[in-house]
């Protein structure tokens, strides 16, 4: 696990809000304070849909990012700041993949949650990973691949990031 710090605030929020930053990413969940608290889950409920407009077998599990953005965004946005906010990402299946085979770490995408929690509080933002499993292991190989890619996906030039490692 690792915090980071986003001294680029402002940057930042446009990216998470505004651009693709996280889009390919699974929402679990998001929690807004603003005049109230808005609290989203983003476990798909795949009763809601009939039966012969979408596959519900192919749904995955969580909402996409992308889709839930809009939402978030309308309730952060205007003249005030949030009093907080959280949002509990996870990465998609390529990315686990990727992850995996350049971890050279021999378990099925299935099996390992990559988890993104990002906090907005007290005028500060920091990201702190995680990970979950379905099994046991002692092998961290995975664990080390995801806490070191997040910061050098973040400072990237395609996004160029300030952080600070807690």
């Amino acid at each position: 696990m690792v915090s980071l710090k986003i001294n680029s605030k402002k940057e930042f929020m446009a990216l998470l809000l505004k651009g693709n930053l996280f889009d390919s990413f699974f929402l679990e969940e998001a929690s807004i304070d603003t005049f109230n608290t808005f609290t989203i889950n983003g476990l798909i409920h795949k009763d809601f849909y009939n039966s012969g407009d979408v596959d519900t077998d192919n749904l995955p599990e969580y909402s996409k990012w992308s889709d839930i953005k809009p939402i978030c965004f309308d309730l952060i946005k205007g003249k005030n700041t949030p009093l907080s906010f959280k949002f509990i990402l996870h990465a998609d299946d390529e990315l686990k993949e990727k992850l995996i085979k350049e971890a050279d770490f021999g378990i099925d995408k299935s099996q390992i949650n990559l988890c993104l929690n990002i906090k907005f509080s007290n005028g500060e933002i920091i990201i702190t990973t995680g990970i979950s499993y379905s099994i046991f292991t002692l092998d961290k190989s995975i664990e080390k691949a995801w806490d070191s890619y997040i910061p050098s996906f973040l400072e990237s030039d395609s996004y160029g990031l300030s952080l600070i490692l807690l």
